[in-house]
Parts: C-alpha cells; sequence; structure tokens
C-alpha cells in the first residue's frame, strides 16, 4: 500500500527500503575518471579541440567504458566537453570569445562575493581565515613547481572567497564552471611563473582586508580579465600541438 502523505514511517520499513542502496564513498569511479580528464587537460596531455574517445580512456584508465561515458557525460554538462554531430566528444575549445564571456560572468560574481566579504569583515575579522589557508597551499605548491597543484588551488581559491560571502546562489552559479576554470588556469601556468600567479592572489585578500571596494573591483578586473588576456590560450595550444607532432614525428 502507498505510504499516505504525511504519514511517518517506522525504522524498520525505511530500513527496508534503503537496503538496496549502495554505501557512499568518498570519491566514485565517475569523479575520478573527471578528475584525471581534466587534469591531463590541464597538464596539456589532452589539448582543448581534441576528440575525446571513450574507449581510448577507459583503456587508459583501466576502467571500464560505463564510468568514462557516465564521467563524459557530466563534464559535457559543465562545458568541458561538447558532443559534436558525427564527431562524438570533443575537449572544450580556448577561443578568445568563448573565454571573454567565462571572464565577464565569473568577474561580476566575484566582486558581489568581495563586496559580502567585506561587510562581513567589519564584524568578523577572522572571516578570511579559510581562504588565507587555501592561499597558504598556493605558495606551497608554488614553491615546488607544482603547475597543476597551482591551478587546482586556485579554483579552489574563487570558490572559497564565493562560499564566504555567505550566497549559496552565487556559489551555484560559479560552481559549473569550476572545472573549465582549472583548466585555463593549469593552461596558463605553462605562460606564466607559477609564483606570479599565486602573489596575484596575496593581492587579492590584501584588497579584500582593505575594505575598499572600489580599489577591489579594480584589482579583480586586472586579476580576472587583463591577466587572462594576456595570455593567447589559442597560440598555447596550438604550440602544444606542434611539439606533440614533433615528438611523435621523432
Amino acid at each position: 500500500m502507498p505510504t499516505a502523505p504525511g504519514r511517518t514511517l517506522t525504522s524498520t520499513q525505511t530500513g527496508t527500503r534503503l537496503a538496496g542502496l549502495a554505501p557512499l564513498s568518498a570519491k566514485s569511479l565517475v569523479d575520478q575518471v573527471v578528475d584525471a580528464i581534466v587534469e591531463a587537460t590541464a597538464k596539456g596531455i589532452f589539448l582543448p579541440g581534441d576528440r575525446i574517445v571513450e574507449a581510448e580512456v577507459a583503456r587508459s584508465l583501466n576502467v571500464s567504458r560505463i564510468p568514462v561515458r557516465e564521467a563524459l557525460r557530466l563534464l559535457e554538462s559543465q562545458g568541458v566537453v561538447v558532443s559534436e554531430r558525427y564527431r562524438g566528444m570533443s575537449l572544450m575549445s580556448v577561443d578568445i570569445d568563448r573565454l571573454e564571456k567565462i571572464l565577464k560572468v565569473r568577474l561580476a560574481l566575484e566582486k558581489l562575493a568581495g563586496a559580502e566579504v567585506m561587510e562581513k569583515l567589519k564584524s568578523d575579522p577572522g572571516v578570511l581565515a579559510p581562504l588565507e589557508k587555501v592561499l597558504a597551499d598556493m605558495h606551497a605548491a608554488g614553491e615546488a613547481d607544482d603547475g597543476f597543484r597551482v591551478a587546482s588551488l586556485d579554483t579552489e581559491f574563487h570558490l572559497c572567497l564565493c562560499t564566504l560571502s555567505g550566497n549559496e546562489v552565487l556559489v551555484r552559479t560559479l560552481e559549473p564552471l569550476s572545472r573549465q576554470l582549472t583548466i585555463i588556469f593549469g593552461l596558463s601556468t605553462m605562460k606564466k611563473g607559477v609564483m606570479s600567479i599565486v602573489e596575484e592572489h596575496d593581492e587579492v585578500v590584501a584588497a579584500l582586508k582593505s575594505g575598499d571596494r572600489e580599489a577591489f573591483d579594480r584589482l579583480m578586473e586586472i586579476h580576472i580579465l587583463e591577466y587572462s588576456r594576456a595570455v593567447d590560450y589559442e597560440h598555447l595550444v596550438e604550440q602544444l600541438r606542434m611539439l606533440e607532432r614533433r615528438n611523435k614525428a621523432g
């Protein structure tokens, strides 16, 4: 019999219904495949625009095609891969028009996050502690010259800033872009020194502490727009592609 609206199930009934659910794991196989694809792209092993062949990825990672298929569906929903007729799945492009759209959305969200965090700082001087922890980890990764770790923490830094705003809508808006950002940040470490990237984030924290919203907004325009525009991602990808061809031929 169906349960009547508002009826409370007994613990026995609830246990019976949930008996078929698999136990939760820290990270599913699908998530691990997602992370592997993002990391490979951020490191230039896969390149933006490359076709992603499900069977090849499964073979490389020593997993079945099922988690790879699910991972690609998730990445498609987040804009990391695109499905093209007659071609299958390909990695996102890094053309300037697409990047500009992503960057402008980021800028609007993070200006708002900064304003809300600065307001919180007036009554809670410790509000930046989680952000400063991420920044300390970034310094350690930079000193170790770990480009991918810096890129991952770069994404974490900006998500943390949005989380500290207390605006869950803001976080949910930025979060789907996070894997695209990690790839973009990872590629940027190939053109810029990792410590220079880390030090840019020192400036962001200092601007938040200053409480000067106008100065913070201007800094974020430089940090998000100008610094990103200084990297010619399309040319970088072409250079990496040419290097790959030479290595295969050589």
